[in-house]
């Protein structure tokens, strides 16, 4: 298939081209890309270019809305006859707060605009590169301001990216992707010998349950043992 990913260059979109090139047809669409100078013949097109920045969403609403209210409309508009893929967080469905808020509006655009469109949630990832997230704070001994007994179904970005390349055909309109087990923050915390402290914020970190997903959270486990292993 030909498909189109929009924010290629970033942390999701960047691991979905690796998985994607080896057996389709993959176009790049970054922040430089003019859609106008695109061949509009692709068979999906996936929205991975929102932002992901919840703490920067707070502080300022209007950017944050920009960057993925508006900016999904504009590719709705441009891309209303393709298939569209969204990647969303499984804050839709477990906070309330302006992040949240404006990805749910989003994931009612994509829904309405057509009927084959696909929404897929990530759950918690290991994000080292970005330096940022739970899993990197607990690696480095930051600051948690969430309860240490703050359940987690983490994957690592391999891994979300593989069942989204098996789902691009899926029949079920939402997704939630996390591993089918869970381990609590502060259990991970004694894994790594971690020096973080945490704070006492009640939150969801869990996705829904999917039978579809055959990963356990084992893989970043041994990754982020890895890196803290590099780092001490």
């Amino acid at each position: 298939m030909k498909i189109a990913v929009i924010g290629a260059n970033g942390f999701i979109g960047r691991n979905l081209v690796k998985v994607l090139k080896k057996k389709h047809e993959l176009t790049k669409i970054t922040r430089k890309t003019k859609f106008s100078n695109l061949k509009n013949n692709f068979d999906i097109i996936i929205h991975a270019a929102n932002s992901s920045k919840k703490y920067e969403a707070s502080k300022n609403q209007k950017k944050d809305f920009n960057n993925s209210v508006r900016l999904t409309r504009k590719i709705i508009k441009f891309f209303k006859n393709n298939k569209i893929i969204l990647i969303s967080t499984i804050s839709v469905s477990n906070e309330k707060n302006i992040y949240s808020k404006n990805r749910k509006i989003c994931e009612n655009i994509v829904l309405k605009q057509n009927k084959k469109n696909i929404i897929f949630r990530l759950s918690v990832l290991l994000n080292y590169k970005l330096k940022r997230g739970i899993l990197y704070d607990l690696i480095k001994g930051n600051q948690i301001y969430i309860d240490k007994n703050t359940y987690i179904n983490p994957l690592t970005i391999e891994e979300v990216a593989q069942y989204i390349m098996s789902n691009l055909k899926s029949q079920k309109k939402i997704h939630e992707i996390g591993s089918y087990n869970k381990i609590k923050l502060n259990t991970l915390k004694k894994i790594l010998k971690s020096k973080s402290k945490f704070g006492n914020k009640k939150i969801k970190l869990t996705s829904k349950k999917n039978n579809l997903v055959k990963f356990s959270y084992s893989k970043t486990l041994n990754e982020m043992i890895k890196k803290s292993v590099i780092k001490n």
